[in-house]
């Protein structure tokens, strides 16, 4: 989910890191998973039973100058899928002479 949100923002973006990241606005993400499910049944084998995936994603943004558009498009594909979310306030990065903002959110999806 976390690749369409950020690919219908316009942002180019990672997962982990940016090897060599772009002059522009571009984002790093980390996807945090858990699993649960039913507990085991006779008439289903493993391969079969019903899993809930349960993900905790952080979006790191880069951006060398403030990018309120670019902020403001995450943002309006997060609400657009009716996810909760929160946002760190932006901030500079002196070693890396980036502004970076933060996004936090989670959902849950099931597979079966």
């Amino acid at each position: 989910m976390i690749k369409d949100i950020l690919a219908a923002a316009g942002i180019e973006y990672k997962q982990g890191h940016f090897p060599s990241p772009p002059a522009e606005t571009y984002a790093v993400y980390s996807d945090d998973v858990e699993t649960d499910g039913a507990d085991m049944v006779e008439d289903y084998t493993p391969a079969s039973w019903p899993r809930i995936y349960h993900h905790d994603v952080t979006v790191e943004v880069y951006e060398p100058k403030p990018d309120d558009a670019a902020e403001a498009a995450i943002e309006e594909e997060l609400d657009a899928r009716g996810l909760p979310w929160s946002k760190e306030d932006r901030y500079w990065l002196q070693d890396v002479r980036r502004y970076q903002v933060i996004y936090e959110f989670s959902y849950t999806n099931k597979s079966k």
